[in-house]
C-alpha cells in the first residue's frame, strides 16, 4: 500500500467550551456574517486538499451521534453553532460529497490528575501555565486582528506546536506524578488516536484531521515516523 496523504489541522476551540482546558483563548464573534464569509473561504481552500475521510475531536463512541448532527446541519445550516467541528469539519465533508465525519478521540483519566500536579507543584506549574499563556495571548491577538485563514495559517506554524508540546515535558520532568501522567495519560492519548488514524488507513484515502492545537505535534511526529503517511503542509492549500 502506497503512503496515505493526511492533512492536520490544528485549532483553537471556537465555542470556547468549559471542557475543563487550562486554558480558552477567547474566540468571540465567530458567527458573525463577517467571520462566516471567512470560514466559507477557509473550507473552500481546504476543499483543494480533496479529503476522502474528515476526522474529528470527539470520542470514538459517538460516531452516531456526531453524525446525525452532521446530517442534521446539512438540511438546517442555521443549526450549526460556533463549534469548530460544525463550522469547518462538518462543511468540509459537505462540500467533499461525503456522507458521514470519523470520531477518533479517546479521553479518560488512568488514575493520574493534572489537578493534582498543579496542586502538588503549584510553584512549578505556575511557571509553566505562565509561559503558556503568552502563547495563548500571542493566539488571541492573531485571531483578533487576522482572517480566518490567517489565523490558522499562524496557529498551524511548527513552532506554535512545539512550544505547547514542550509544557508537558516541562509537566513530565516533575517529580514522578508529572511524568506519570504525561507518559499514561497525555502520550497514551495521543497513541490511541494515531490508532484510530491508523485503522482509517485503506489505499488512495486522503485523511483530513481537525484536531486540538495542543496535540498537533506529537500527531505528526508518530505519522511521520510510521513511514505510511504523507504529512501535507497547510500553507499548500492556502495561496
Amino acid at each position: 500500500m502506497n503512503k496515505t496523504d493526511i492533512l492536520l489541522v490544528g485549532t483553537t476551540h471556537l465555542n470556547m467550551p468549559n471542557n475543563g482546558d487550562l486554558f480558552m483563548p477567547d474566540m468571540a464573534d465567530v458567527l458573525s456574517e463577517d467571520r462566516q464569509l471567512e470560514i466559507k473561504q477557509f473550507v473552500n481552500q481546504l476543499v483543494k486538499f480533496k479529503p476522502t475521510k474528515v476526522c474529528v475531536e470527539m470520542n470514538t463512541s459517538k460516531k452516531v451521534y456526531i453524525n446525525e448532527k452532521f446530517q442534521r446541519i446539512i438540511q438546517q445550516p442555521e443549526l450549526a453553532t460556533a463549534n469548530e467541528r460544525e463550522q469547518i469539519a462538518y462543511r468540509l465533508a459537505q462540500q467533499s460529497n461525503l456522507d458521514c465525519v470519523y470520531p477518533i478521540d479517546w479521553n479518560e483519566e488512568e488514575g493520574y490528575s493534572l489537578a493534582t500536579i498543579i496542586q502538588e507543584q503549584q510553584h512549578a506549574m505556575d511557571q509553566i501555565l505562565s509561559s503558556q499563556q503568552e502563547v495563548m495571548n500571542h493566539i488571541e491577538k492573531t485571531f483578533k486582528n487576522s482572517t480566518i485563514s490567517d489565523y490558522y495559517k499562524e496557529i498551524n506554524h511548527p513552532t506554535v506546536a512545539l512550544t505547547m508540546h514542550r509544557a508537558y515535558l516541562e509537566i513530565a520532568s516533575l517529580e514522578m506524578s508529572g511524568t506519570r501522567w504525561v507518559s499514561h495519560y497525555w502520550y497514551f492519548r495521543n497513541l490511541m488516536i494515531f490508532k484510530e488514524l491508523m485503522s482509517l488507513r485503506e489505499s488512495n484515502e486522503r485523511i483530513f484531521v481537525l484536531y486540538g492545537l495542543g496535540h498537533i505535534h506529537l500527531l505528526k511526529q508518530f505519522l511521520n515516523e510510521s513511514g505510511l503517511y504523507s504529512v501535507h503542509d497547510l500553507n499548500k492549500y492556502l495561496l
